[in-house]
């Protein structure tokens, strides 16, 4: 239950964050656009306009990270924190495959559970269903907690029309909603109130098919953003 409240009030954050922007990560684009802001050595034109509230609180020009010499808004430190930047959505890709990798173990480890329903398999079985599912929820916050406290770009482009940022953005609100729900149902499945109540089959069946639209949604959200 700790679990799901923690993932909800990410959600929550997630979500302020993902309407707020929409922004670019190439390297490239952002060390130009630094060397001409360099000249004018503004500290507000350093930052992108558009920031939601999380990055404001943390990047913005009185934001937390300012607070320490290592991220004084400086045209010479932005380019770091770019770097950094840089690196954070790099570590958020591929822990984003890790929770790919886990979402599938669960779902082929949860399966064999449900057609072994009882017997020395489905207790072989249990423990690496666990391991998945942790390994899931894990790297799934991991990630979020990558794109959500990464610094800002230079820039934030609000895209008009149809994009893979906003289907990858679409997408998250629905796998998230099943990151929810999955484990949820397979908590209560296994409760004396849907034991007394025979609920538990409906519960399984719940979780199962959860369980699979979700590991769709999070792998259509990883392919989007690498087309």
């Amino acid at each position: 239950m700790k679990k799901i409240i923690f993932l909800g009030v990410l959600f929550l954050i997630f979500i302020q964050q993902i309407n707020a922007q929409t922004d670019t990560t190439k390297l490239s684009e952002d060390d130009l656009l630094l060397q001409e802001l360099g000249a004018n050595n503004i500290k507000q034109s350093l930052l992108p306009e558009g920031m939601g509230l999380i990055k404001r609180s943390m990047w913005g020009e009185k934001g937390v990270m300012r607070k320490f010499s290592f991220f004084e808004l400086t045209p010479e430190k932005r380019e770091r924190e770019i770097i950094v930047r840089r690196r954070m959505l790099q570590t958020h890709q591929v822990l984003g495959f890790v929770a790919l990798g886990g979402m599938i173990g669960s779902c082929i480890t949860g399966q064999i559970m449900i057609n072994t329903n009882v017997g020395a398999t489905q207790e072989r079985v249990k423990p690496l269903h666990q391991v998945a599912v942790t390994t899931t929820m894990i790297s799934y916050g991991a990630t979020a907690l990558l794109q959500l406290l990464a610094p800002p770009p230079i820039i934030i482009r609000k895209n008009a029309g149809w994009s893979n940022m906003k289907a990858h953005r679409t997408l998250a609100y629905l796998h998230f909603s099943g990151m929810v729900l999955t484990p949820l149902a397979g908590q209560l499945m296994y409760g004396s109130a849907s034991l007394q109540n025979g609920n538990s089959d409906k519960l399984r069946n719940f979780h199962q098919v959860s369980g699979y639209i979700t590991t769709a949604l999070f792998a259509g959200a990883v392919i989007v953003m690498k087309f």
